[in-house]
């Protein structure tokens, strides 16, 4: 029994801190925790140049640390450096008593004290930051050192901060059933209430044709679920009701691909119910649903079905599986037809050496219908080598689906530096520049580059005091580039804190639009993404990639069925 609950011990520990980021105490220095060596421990000794010596011994004799606990477990780190051009493996032991755990755990995400208490400091409003850049302002002029510094460099630091002028976006009217229209909120640009409404512009047609699977403790669960589905479908619009429910004898994963390869009703999607959040059998199911028998799959945890939570938990899930089967939820007006809008983004896969690229391109003049594809490139690659292939089949699937190809391509591109902006253009744009020029008539082209994490703040005077600007505020004057067409916009607001513009740099603009044009169509797309009843940092098509470059790159490891392409399954 001892040796059983040591087992469990030993696992429960491993897969706490394997992946985490630690730092140590007497250099300061990062390393992530690839495993955790309950073999060895302080009192063991390690060979160097100068001979053998214990960990205790080392760290007493080079940074007068005292190990107290002699028996604890060694972390391990496995770093690659290349000698003579050959990649070399090497493993580093790091004592856990002098290592600081950095970043928060799940248990801290999910603590509301804990992330109430820390977004004082971490989420500033726009009054708090600007006191504190004054402070921080003040602070460099006292210093006569950081003075002599920066003259050095030939740099002085503003007196304040920058005065610009931006402009504001009006809010947008979302398109909903029967050519009907839904105010969107002008002070939060959201619209959660549509919800309530019969919105949906067009129903998957669902109807009964869905499987439940969960194990027999989830079959109350299962019931309310499908209780719940029945009365929140119909009110959005989605025509579906009924379904079936599979009760499997366990809740590993073998035990629900089993149901759902022998699952005889032959579903259009099927809901996999799951007692919590655990990876590899998420994984399973996904790699499952997504290549080995292609099905659009849904997975919910139970404990997310309580009474106070189930409404609107369901009514999402029933939004995302009626998207996920092709119907089409909301969209915004958009002048412009025959645009083909596409989104790339890169994720670095986490169980090989690969990175994957997702490549997402709409379909029709409502941005509602998707193709997509992925391509791989070696570990930590930003740029997408494919390109090529995945626009040219693109293009294919446009022409199939409206009968010509698109007048104009407007491509989104996320995951990119500033530093690798040249490389983007010379590789990734000129690739798309030859699929295009193999058309009939060549597309008017528009390639833009989205950065999300970036340095720049903007606050809205209100009098004395400073606030957020307003979502849809576009500022591209005086911080923005002579030699490049960039701009800045903010889509969202923010409850609490200083909200995040978001930098577009176009690197592409052959094309009879106005740059106005384009900042408005940004800001359109940011509407239109299903799983947000409200505007995202990014158009659409861009968070589109994400996830699908997230979905392979973290579970399937593999390219999805084709089968799949024009689904947007990965929501």
């Amino acid at each position: 029994k001892q040796w059983y609950q040591r087992r469990v011990a030993i696992t429960a520990g491993t897969k706490e801190l394997v992946g985490s980021i630690v730092m140590t105490k007497y250099n300061n220095k990062t390393y992530r925790v690839d495993d955790v060596d309950f073999g060895t421990k302080p009192s063991d000794e390690v060979e160097l140049k100068s001979g053998r010596i214990s960990y205790i011994d080392y760290y007493k004799k080079n940074y007068e640390i005292i190990i107290k606990d002699s028996n604890q477990p060694l972390l391990i780190h496995r770093s690659k450096t290349k000698i003579q051009g050959n990649t070399v493996e090497r493993q580093i032991h790091l004592v856990p008593e002098v290592c600081y755990m950095t970043g928060l755990t799940d248990n801290m995400r999910s603590d509301y004290r804990i992330m109430q208490d820390l977004a004082q400091y971490t989420r500033q409003d726009p009054d708090k930051r600007h006191k504190a850049l004054i402070g921080f302002k003040e602070s460099i002029d006292e210093s006569t050192e950081a003075v002599n510094l920066l003259t050095s460099w030939g740099l002085e630091m503003s007196p304040g901060i920058l005065d610009v002028t931006g402009r504001q976006q009006p809010p947008e009217q979302i398109l909903i059933k029967n050519g009907g229209t839904f105010p969107c909120d002008a002070r939060k640009e959201s619209f959660d209430n549509i919800t309530r409404k019969n919105f949906v512009i067009s129903s998957a047609e669902i109807r009964d044709n869905f499987t439940v699977v969960c194990t027999s403790k989830d079959i109350a669960a299962a019931n309310t679920f499908l209780e719940t589905v029945a009365k929140v479908g119909p009110a959005c619009g989605i025509e579906i009701r009924g379904g079936n429910v599979l009760e499997i004898r366990s809740d590993r994963a073998e035990d629900y691909i089993t149901a759902i390869r022998n699952n005889e009703t032959n579903p259009k999607i099927v809901v996999c119910l799951v007692p919590n959040n655990k990876k590899d059998r998420y994984d399973a199911i996904k790699k499952h649903c997504c290549i080995d028998q292609p099905l659009p799959s849904q997975v919910l945890v139970t404990k997310n079905l309580n009474p106070k939570k189930a409404m609107s938990v369901v009514t999402k899930v029933v939004m995302q599986m009626n998207a996920k089967l092709g119907g089409e939820l909301w969209s915004v007006h958009i002048p412009m037809k025959k645009v083909m809008y596409v989104g790339i983004d890169t994720y670095h896969d986490s169980g090989s050496q690969r990175s994957v690229g997702g490549f997402v391109a709409s379909m029709n003049d409502l941005c509602t219908r998707y193709f997509s594809k992925t391509t791989w490139q070696p570990s930590k690659q930003e740029l997408i080598s494919q390109l090529e292939v995945c626009m040219t089949d693109a293009l294919k699937q446009y022409h199939e689906k409206n009968g010509a190809y698109p007048d104009r391509v407007i491509v989104f591109r996320d995951g990119v530096g500033d530093g690798q902006l040249l490389a983007v253009k010379e590789q990734e744009l000129r690739d798309m520049k030859t699929a295009l020029s193999r058309l009939p008539k060549m597309p008017e082209l528009v390639f833009v580059v989205v950065t999300k994490r970036i340095q720049q703040r903007f606050f809205l005077k209100a009098g004395s005091r400073l606030t957020n600007p307003g979502p849809g505020t576009i500022v591209d004057t005086k911080v923005t580039r002579d030699e490049l067409f960039d701009f800045f916009l903010v889509p969202q607001s923010v409850g609490q804190g200083t909200v995040t513009p978001t930098h577009y740099n176009v690197l592409e603009f052959q094309t009879t639009l106005k740059p106005d044009h384009l900042q408005k169509i940004a800001y359109k797309l940011c509407h239109i993404y299903f799983n947000w009843t409200g505007t995202i940092r990014v158009p659409a098509v861009c968070q589109y990639a994400h996830k699908l470059a997230f979905l392979v790159g973290q579970s399937l490891h593999r390219d999805p069925s084709p089968q799949l392409a024009n689904l947007l399954y990965y929501l």
